[in-house]
Order: C-alpha cells, then structure tokens, then sequence
C-alpha cells in the first residue's frame, strides 16, 4: 500500500527549499535533500523547476510575497507607504536571516515582486508621488533594506567573519584612531532598529525635497 502524499507542485517544492534554508542555511541546499524533505526522487523536482538557481529564484518571489502593502487610510502621503511597505520588507527578512543572503543574489523579477511594485506604485501615484523616480526609489530602498538586514544578521548567523572583525576592532587606540574612539566614547553604539529607521528617513526625505 502506497503513503497518499499531496500531488508534486511548484509551491510544495519552494515551500520546502525555503524550509531547508531556514534551518540550515542556502549553502546545504540541494536537489537530493530536496527531494528527501518531500518524500520524492531528487529527479521528479526537475519537472517543476529546472536547476536549483529556479529554486532560488522561488525562494526570493516567496520570501517578497510575504511583504503587504499597508491598510489604505485617508490622507495618507506617499513617505508613509513606501516607508511601511520597507520595515515590512525588513521584517520578513529579520524573521528568516539564513534566507536573506538569497534576495541579495538573484534577481527579483517574479510574479509576486511585479505584483508588489504595481501596488506600490498606484498607491504612491495616489499619495501624490507621480514622478518618473518612484521606481528609482523603490529600488534605492530595497538595496539599502536587504544591505542592512544582511550587516545586522551575520553576526548573529555565526559569519566567518565575527572573528577577523573582533581582531581589527582590537588594535583601534586613541592613537592609530582618534575620531574612531571619540565616536564610541561619545556613545556610539550597535542600535539595528533606529540606525534603519534614520537611514530610510534620510533616502526618502531625499525624495521629497
């Protein structure tokens, strides 16, 4: 007797890579894991996707489906709707950090991304935002919010790099580094959440003046 399992599709398929990814991280992808986690042979996830950079590419449209335009509301200006449609983005990066590093990598040309930027871009004509730049500031935005979530998660990710960092941040003295070591006795610290929100400030209140 044969163990009824739910039809092979695309989604079933990209639904499982994005499981295995946020596990275990993008590098312990592959085909043959891929097909264990559905129960399948590695082969028959060719017939939905053809190499695993398709697979990425539906991680990506999967990870951007996620992200919701907000609640439409009166009076709205167009700096709070594409402000709130980016901490969004940020948010549903923050919540899978091994998935990140992929929206950086592959292009984000989907059905799900062109889906997003339609909407974003009626609600920005509708707030006013008419402009021919409003694509070139969709863009901006979503470089500068992948940059940031990628910089905040590495170290937390256990990145190769947390050691080499700690020895090179080890020889900074008064001496080899004044304006340096001023700025960290004057308080600077490692604070994610307002030092994304004081740079999406100051982009998109770049657009505005």
């Amino acid at each position: 007797m044969t163990e009824d399992r739910p039809p092979l599709t695309r989604e079933r398929i990209i639904e499982a890579a994005f499981a295995i990814v946020d596990e275990a991280g993008v590098d312990r992808l592959t085909m043959r894991m891929l097909g264990e986690r559905l129960g399948v042979d590695p082969m028959a996830v060719y017939h939905h996707l053809p190499n695993k950079a398709a697979v990425l590419d539906g991680i990506v449209e999967h990870l951007w489906g996620g992200v919701e335009l907000p609640a439409p509301s009166d009076g709205e200006s167009w700096q709070f709707v594409i402000g709130e449609v980016f901490r969004a983005f940020r948010r549903r990066l923050l919540a899978h950090p091994r998935a990140a590093p992929v929206v950086g990598t592959r292009p984000a040309v989907s059905p799900a991304m062109l889906a997003l930027v339609e909407g974003i871009l009626a609600r920005l004509h509708r707030a006013g935002f008419a402009g021919r730049d409003a694509m070139v500031l969709i863009d901006c935005l979503a470089g500068y919010t992948i940059g940031k979530v990628l910089a905040e998660t590495s170290a937390a990710l256990g990145d190769e790099a947390t050691g080499p960092v700690a020895a090179a941040l080890a020889t900074v003295t008064p001496q080899t580094h004044p304006f340096l070591v001023r700025e960290i006795a004057g308080g600077y610290a490692l604070a994610p959440d307002d030092q994304f929100e004081r740079g999406l400030a100051a982009l998109i209140g770049g657009w505005s003046d």
